[in-house]
């Protein structure tokens, strides 16, 4: 009889869970989201389309934090750089954000990390080397909350040791 009542019991508490994390109300926050970008990156004179993927997690309306690939989109390349021009492959890495809401459905968000970028150096010899630096990273978005689980916007970032600017349309699925 005791394990029955056990069993009732997890079988209306996992119900009324359930129930709630497939509740509508906007008031109940999501604290999950990922996010994908399109956009360029400028770095050495060089303009190339790229894409932003990342995966982020809200600790409140504040701060959060996110970890991101960015990556070009780039997949035939000319080959045989000149010497000392360069070319961005991708970049990995992770970054704390601050939020400032701007008003019900806006907000402004800032972000600082460490990024691990690659990009291909031609050395003038029609072979490339490739170049792994660490980098910390900067972004600024301004981003409009559609409803309880989709946003759009917009973000520049900059690589600061590749001296780079990246600026995309972003979305992002808060779940």
């Amino acid at each position: 009889m005791n394990k029955i009542r056990m069993l009732a019991a997890a079988v209306l508490a996992g119900a009324s869970l359930t129930a709630a994390a497939q509740s509508g109300n906007e008031a109940v926050p999501t604290h999950w989201r990922f996010g994908f970008q399109f956009g360029t990156e400028q770095d050495h004179k060089n303009t190339e389309p790229v894409a932003q993927v990342s995966m982020g997690y809200d600790f409140d309306h504040t701060w959060s934090v996110e970890a991101l690939a960015n990556f070009s989109l780039l997949f035939m390349r000319e080959g045989g750089l000149k010497a000392d021009d360069r070319e961005f492959n991708y970049a990995v890495g992770a970054r704390a954000l601050a939020t400032l809401p701007l008003g019900e459905r806006w907000r402004l968000v800032g972000g600082l990390g460490l990024v691990k970028f690659s990009e291909e150096l031609g050395n003038g010899t029609g072979h490339d080397d490739s170049l792994d630096k660490m980098s910390p990273m900067v972004s600024l978005a301004a981003i409009y909350r559609l409803g309880r689980r989709w946003s759009l916007g917009a973000e520049v970032s900059s690589f600061t040791q590749a001296h780079s600017v990246n600026a995309g349309l972003r979305a992002e699925l808060h779940f």
